[in-house]
């Protein structure tokens, strides 16, 4: 496996691995050992392989000085790219060749019919054979006539606002927000589509960085992938999947270090060590403080945004499915941090500023963490829309608890996976059975119940140590968790209640 690509002058560049290696590879072992890279012209032998790429992989570059105007008009070849259809191809589905035909048989019907009136006189294209229109001709008319004066409008209350009208901020979020739509509703898949975004957070108002970064990160989940720059570091603490390449200045040359996003924690503090203090400041504590900053702002105003901050991304979706309605109608952002160390950390941060703009944050800022075996504790301030729970597990009323940080019980271990509704949670369990026997065969066992309470699933199944064990060996494995998920909210109806946990939010919020 080589990089491969072009370099400044346009030829092709295999990057690093252009080294002693290759040639052998490319050259045989016992090539001159003198050569230790290969020159521009035994490079050239890549040149069909980087075509074959090219000719498979579409690719979107959305630049910063972009005109948004034009960049949106259904023409355009990268509207056109997100849609997964050209224009053509669309007409060819809605104006197929048979009423092409038919329209010339018509016309020429009309033509024939002048001819007998005019007696020795027609009307005729030069040449003998004479000329039809071609669906070209027609599509070419239709795109002019129909779809070029077409621009792109928002809907604002009871009128459209066209592009043109709206602030730049609003502009480039228009922009994000049409390929997301594109790529989800209308492509059929962007799994050979590559999007390069320049500085997406331009001219966007801080409290608006979030959504456009969280519209990224969706958009990278429904093509091959998605590269932007960015000066705005609060993706951070929220991506749990990806990389990110810090570029940094040092002696006049520049550096570039790449974190794997999943830890990217424990990175920055191994690239801070290691840096000696050659990095120009901690870009954990920079990302931070620009997503407390995007959170903050975003709070404050007669119609703010609210905020749940969870651990995982399978917390999300649950809470994204319990909360769809109040995603909508109250603004709310869902967002996982990875882990109940990171949720105390932001509590921290995050109290610190609310302190200063109390009076006039309107929006609920909600933390939730899991009960772990090994408590994190902090203390936590009772504030009006700055609230900090833990959710825990009450055997004593048989229910799912959310209590301070510091208050009891502090046991058991409680994770979102024990506090879901008991029915739907056996229900889905039971799914993956057939994948996962060794762990989940004793869900057939003679004398397993099929039915439970709809309380809280490790309240509800009276299962034995050594069964739990199973499921949380099944849900410690690979990806489980996130799948699990996915599944039980696919399965979850109106039939299923709503856990009293999730009501309580839900009158946080309302």
């Amino acid at each position: 496996m080589i990089p491969i690509g072009i370099d400044y002058k346009g030829d092709v560049t295999v990057s690093a691995f252009n080294n002693r290696l290759l040639v052998e590879e490319l050259l045989g072992e016992d090539f001159e050992s003198s050569k230790t890279s290969l020159s521009d012209e035994d490079l050239k032998v890549f040149n069909p392989l980087l075509d074959k790429i090219k000719s498979e992989i579409e690719y979107i570059y959305i630049p910063r000085e972009i005109d948004p105007e034009s960049f949106t008009r259904l023409e355009t070849d990268e509207i056109q790219v997100l849609m997964g259809e050209t224009l053509t191809e669309i007409l060819s589905q809605r104006v197929p060749a048979r009423q092409i035909a038919d329209i010339n048989n018509s016309l020429n019907e009309f033509i024939d019919t002048l001819a007998d009136e005019l007696n020795i006189y027609a009307y005729r294209t030069p040449t003998e054979r004479q000329q039809n229109l071609r669906k070209t001709d027609v599509y070419n008319l239709i795109i002019q006539a129909f779809f070029n004066v077409r621009k792109l409008h928002k809907k604002q209350g009871d009128t459209w606002l066209e592009i043109s009208s709206l602030s730049s901020g609003e502009k480039q979020k228009a922009i994000i927000d049409v390929a997301h739509s594109l790529l989800t509703n209308h492509r059929a898949s962007g799994e050979n589509l590559i999007i390069g975004v320049d500085e997406p957070e331009s001219s966007l108002h801080m409290s608006a960085c979030f959504d456009q970064f969280d519209s990224l990160y969706e958009i990278s989940r429904d093509c091959r992938q998605v590269i932007f720059s960015s000066h705005w570091y609060g993706f951070l603490p929220t991506i749990e999947t990806g990389s990110a390449t810090i570029i940094s200045s040092q002696d006049g040359n520049h550096v570039f270090d790449q974190i794997n996003l999943a830890g990217y924690r424990e990175q920055i503090k191994q690239l801070t060590a290691g840096s000696r203090g050659r990095l120009p400041y901690d870009i954990r504590l920079k990302s931070i403080n620009d997503f407390v900053q995007s959170v903050i702002t975003s709070s404050i105003g007669e119609q703010p945004y609210n905020w749940i901050i969870c651990e995982g991304s399978s917390e999300k979706i649950y809470l994204n499915a319990y909360l769809k309605e109040l995603i909508e109608t109250k603004k709310l952002r869902i967002v996982p941090v990875g882990g109940a160390k990171e949720i105390k950390r932001l509590y921290n941060h995050l109290a610190t500023s609310y302190e200063d703009f109390k009076d006039e944050v309107t929006g609920k800022i909600i933390l939730i963490s899991d009960t772990d075996a090994e408590l994190v504790r902090y203390d936590v301030a009772q504030h009006n829309n700055l609230i900090c729970k833990r959710m825990v597990n009450c055997d004593a009323s048989g229910k799912t608890k959310l209590v301070n940080i510091q208050s009891n019980p502090v046991s058991p271990a409680t994770e979102i996976e024990d506090a879901l509704n008991g029915q739907l949670f056996l229900d889905t369990l039971k799914t993956f059975e057939s994948t996962y026997p060794e762990l989940l065969g004793f869900l057939s066992a003679s004398g397993f119940p099929t039915e439970v309470a709809h309380s809280s699933s490790k309240i509800s199944l009276d299962l034995r140590t050594s069964e739990w064990g199973l499921i949380d060996e099944f849900f410690n494995y690979e990806n489980n968790k996130f799948v699990f998920a996915e599944k039980y909210v696919e399965k979850m109806n109106e039939t299923h209640i709503v856990p009293e946990w999730i009501e309580e939010i839900k009158g946080w919020l309302e």
